[in-house]
């Protein structure tokens, strides 16, 4: 009889053992990754929760206004991204626009909830995926900080000139 229990004992903590060194690998669990403006450097904080992948990298294509995030995966997941409307964002006119999500280039579905600040998809991937692309209307400015300073400068620069030419007419 006390064989039995110390099996029965046994048994039990092996399976405690088990469970809390397998479970948490197929939690997910969110975690931020840093995509920066190609022009301007400025960083943006991307928060995301992944299963069955790891992230190797994030970036803005200003180009084709899309992030574009590469996978290394472990089998099917899938992936939920909280974009900065900062970041990316998918308007027509004033009015929220549906964004496109390319998993290698083909059309796939996924999930959105909306806020004032940001969107979040979910979006399931197979085995082998590479790429996840999502394409919005319109991406971090293209000029960033830079169009407050060229326009400073262009209004600077018509004054000179146009004080200089009035000094020349008058003499």
């Amino acid at each position: 009889m006390r064989a039995f229990m110390r099996w029965i004992l046994y048994s039990i903590f092996v399976v405690l053992g088990v469970s809390l060194v397998i479970v948490p690998s197929f939690a997910q669990s969110t975690n931020t990754y840093v995509v920066k403006d190609p022009v301007s450097g400025q960083p943006y904080n991307v928060n995301y929760s992944i299963s069955n992948a790891t992230i190797s990298g994030m970036s803005i294509d200003t180009q084709d206004t899309s992030l574009i995030i590469s996978l290394q995966t472990a089998g099917d997941g899938s992936i939920t991204i909280t974009l900065p409307r900062t970041l990316i964002d998918a308007k027509t006119g004033t009015t929220d626009d549906q964004f496109f999500v390319l998993e290698d280039g083909a059309d796939t579905d996924f999930q959105e909830s909306k806020t004032s600040t940001d969107r979040t998809l979910s979006i399931p991937f197979t085995d082998g995926t590479e790429k996840i692309e999502i394409i919005g209307t319109q991406v971090v400015p293209e000029f960033g900080s830079l169009v407050g300073i060229i326009i400073t400068i262009s209004i600077i620069s018509v004054i000179i000139i146009s004080t200089r030419f009035r000094s020349i007419k008058k003499a």
